[in-house]
């Protein structure tokens, strides 16, 4: 019996999936990160370019980078900080696991 779901997510939709396009279709709305309502205007000063990313971009927001870290090791302090809670679940101390550099 082969799989419904066979391939990579984006070959298939759920039904939820389903009732949110059609909803936001339905209702003629713009969703930031989801769907955009452009204008003719605005297609035409895009040359016509009907690239969903263009109009809609649901990209996670870049990364910072630690550029000291990179070039020096180590892991960088808000990354250490930002993990810290999930750490701390686990029991923890993100204080006695990395040592802050000396500079």
């Amino acid at each position: 019996m082969l799989n419904d779901y066979a391939g990579r997510a984006q070959n298939y939709l759920r039904p939820e999936h389903i009732e949110k396009i059609s909803w936001v279709f339905e209702n003629f709305l713009s969703l930031s990160g989801y769907s955009a309502v452009v204008t003719k205007e605005e297609l035409k000063d895009n040359d016509y370019n009907c690239n969903i990313r263009r109009y809609a971009d649901n990209a996670p927001p870049p990364e910072p980078h630690d550029v000291r870290a990179h070039l020096l090791g180590g892991i960088p302090k808000v990354e250490v900080e930002a993990k810290s809670s999930l750490l701390a679940a686990h029991g923890f101390d993100a204080t006695r696991i990395f040592v802050g550099r000396k500079t």
